[in-house]
Parts: structure tokens; sequence; C-alpha cells
């Protein structure tokens, strides 16, 4: 890149009131076009009082009077002919023109400020025109400019040979540093959507398995021999929500599901789904947890806690919650070609909805295999058999709380030590 000190003032001078000229021609002709065309796309702009204003600054900054010659050719006709993306008089270029004033001064200063502005307004010309809309590719933008490019350097040649060589340089010059801003701004665009399709994708699966599916194109679906699930509910919640607006009955699922996210989080779990009302999450899924049970238990007890604190605030009409849970085999992927969807299969999900629908408000039901792992670490209320739908009679328990004097973090020292 050529310095500041590279130019000669009277070559920037010439070579940026020549150019100036050539817009000159533009500004008039586009002020020729109809006020339709004019307001096409800015229809909430005033596109004719922009394009006097720019016509009266090239004049002032370029010290061109009204009587001062011009080019006889429409030099920004030819770009738009050789672009070849649409008819020159069927279009008003709005916000190429509020930014090409910058590159005119930056040709005359040519200082880090010009520069600054030059990349400042080329930003600012994207962010105003729905490009995308429009159906213009990063390609044809960095096309387009170097069509500018050389019709100016041709232009520099024909009216200015004594400083050819310098004034084609300049030219040159300032384009690679306009298309190298071009590059900056739609790699930060790139990045910033690859960013946001990553944390996307991320809510929507496990951040193993979205990497699986960004890798291979597909999920394997895995058999794990053991893991928790987990499911909640809340009592006469149909009756509640035909009392309440559609908007009340979002905000309340919002509060208590976004405390069981981070409580979920928290305790390493993976939250599979909501579906209504109910709040699905398991743990050793997809990945082995090193205290599933533990872990599980944990969570469950501090949903039932949030989900009492955040009823009581809501009065009378609030909701009180069922939590269910059992232990055992599962099979787990992502089913969805468009619309990914990371699930889990077999009895045992289906028997830990039993257990949630089969318990009571305001307790944590468990299933026989998950008290038979977690018992020495917590409290439970034996409820004896009770009917399971479809499957017959089952043992259950309510899950209390933690034994007294349990202290995990002691139990996990001594874990590690033997």
């Amino acid at each position: 890149m050529a310095t500041v000190a590279s130019f000669h003032p009277e070559v920037r001078q010439a070579v940026a009131q020549l150019i100036a000229r050539y817009f000159l021609v533009h500004l008039e002709a586009e002020l020729q076009k109809p006020e339709a065309i004019l307001t096409e796309d800015y229809p909430h702009l005033p596109v004719r009082q922009i394009f006097e204003d720019l016509v009266a600054r090239t004049r002032r900054e370029f010290s061109i009077a009204e009587e001062d010659a011009v080019p006889a050719e429409n030099l920004f006709h030819t770009w738009s002919d050789i672009n070849d993306k649409f008819d020159y008089n069927e279009g008003a270029f709005v916000t190429y023109n509020i930014a090409y004033i910058a590159r005119l001064l930056d040709l005359r200063d040519w200082t880090e400020e010009s520069h600054a502005h030059l990349k400042s307004e080329m930003k600012a010309a994207f962010e105003r025109f729905d490009y995308q809309k429009q159906g213009f590719t990063v390609a044809f933008f960095l096309q387009s400019e170097g069509n500018m490019r050389e019709l100016l350097r041709a232009s520099v040649r024909r009216h200015l040979p004594l400083m050819a060589d310098e004034a084609d340089r300049l030219i040159l010059t300032q384009s690679r540093r306009h298309q190298f801003a071009m590059y900056e701004y739609f790699e930060d665009i790139f990045k910033s959507a690859l960013a946001e399709n990553i944390r996307l994708l991320h809510g929507i699966l496990p951040e193993k398995i979205a990497n699986e599916l960004k890798k291979n194109g597909t999920v394997q679906a895995v058999l794990f021999e053991e893991a928790a699930v987990l499911f909640t509910d809340f009592e006469k919640f149909s009756q509640v929500a035909a009392r309440l607006t559609p908007c009340a009955v979002v905000d309340r699922l919002d509060a208590y599901f976004s405390e069981f996210d981070e409580i979920v989080e928290r305790h390493g779990l993976e939250k599979i789904k909501t579906i209504g009302d109910s709040y699905m999450a398991v743990a050793g899924v997809p990945e082995k947890h090193s205290d599933g049970i533990r872990a599980i238990c944990e969570a469950a007890l501090e949903m039932r806690d949030a989900s009492d604190r955040i009823s009581q605030s809501l009065g009378a009409d609030s909701w009180r919650i069922r939590i269910g849970m059992h232990v055992g085999p599962l099979i787990a992927g992502v089913i969805g070609r468009r619309k990914f969807s990371y699930d889990v299969w077999g009895a045992t999900v289906n028997f830990a909805s039993r257990m949630e629908s089969s318990g009571e408000p305001g307790q944590i039901n468990v299933s026989a295999e998950l008290h038979a792992r977690a018992q020495p670490w917590y409290d439970f209320q034996p409820r004896g058999l009770q009917p399971v739908k479809r499957l017959g009679d089952a043992e259950m328990f309510f899950l209390l709380g933690r034994k007294d004097g349990v202290d995990f973090a002691l139990a996990e020292r001594e874990e590690v030590a033997a």
C-alpha cells in the first residue's frame, strides 16, 4: 500500500477534480430521471434533494463553476452497461452516489482520515442498501469495483497524459484499498452469520451432536445402556390456561422453564424438549455423566422448589408441578432434515413419563430402579405398588430430599481417594 506521501498534491488534485467532473455528469443525468425511478427503492428519502445537494457539494469541494466544462461521456452510464445488472435509466444509484463523494475526497486528500471516512461511507452504503433482496452478490460488488477502477484508469491516462503514470497508480492504489475494505466488511458479515447459525444450532442440538452433524452431515443413533430421564407437568394447566390470555400463558411457562433451563445446565443434564406444559431432560445423554443419578435428583429437587416459589407468587391461579423419573437404557438420535430435533426413545422414556402422570402435585415420583441407585444419599417415601397406565402395577417412591448429614463434596473426595 502507498503511504500518504506517495502521491504529489497536484496529481491528487487533478485526478480528484477530473473524476468529480464525471460525477457531476452522472448526477445531472440522475436528476433527469422520473420521480418514480428516483424513489423506487427509497420511498422514505428525499432522493432528488439529496442529489441536488451532492451536485452543490461536489462543485464547492472541487471548485467547479456552473460554466466550467464537463466531459461529454457519462462514465457511470458506461460502468452500468459493463456491469450488466440493470438498465442505467431504469434505476437510481442512491447509496452509491452518497458514498462516492467520499471517494473523491480521498483521492484529493489522501490521509488516514480520508481513508477511514471512505471505508465508513462504504459500510454505511451497504447497510442502507438491501443488496440481498435485490439479488446482488459479493462477487458482483468486487467485480463492479474492478470495472470502475479500469474506467477511471483509462480516463486519467486520456485526460492527464503528463502525469498519467502517477495518476494511474493513485487510482489503482485506492481501488485496491477499497476492495480490501469490501473483503473485510463482507468477511465480518459472514463470520457473524456463521456464529449466529452455530449459536442457533447449539440451541437446538447438544454441542456434541451439533458438531457431529456439521462434520458428517448426519448423526448416528446411539444406544445408551443407562440414562436417567425426568419429566415435569403442571396440574390443572388447561383449566387455568383457559382463563388467561395467550401472552399470560406463555409468560408463565417461560418463567418456569427458564429456571428449569438454568437448573438443568448447572447439573450437567441435557434438555430434550418441552411439549405444552411438559418439560423433559436426561442425565447421561449424549455423553456419559459422572454422577447422573445424583445430578438428576438434585435437579428435580431444585425444580420442585423453584416451581413452588414461582407458583406462590402467582396466587390462586397458580400451577402445581408433578415430576417423574426413571433410569434405564434408551436410544438417542436426531430426526428431521430441515428442522432438526434431538430426541430419545424406548421403554425407559415411556416409563419415566408414566412416573410423572402417576405422581401427585408437589411431589417427585420415581421408579424402584431409580430409588435403588439413589437411596444411599436421599430420603424417600415408599408408595407401594401403584397402577401404571397400560403397564400394570409398579413400585413407586416419592423423593423427599437429601438424607441428613450427606455431604456430596466429602463423598466425591472419598471416591477420588479410593
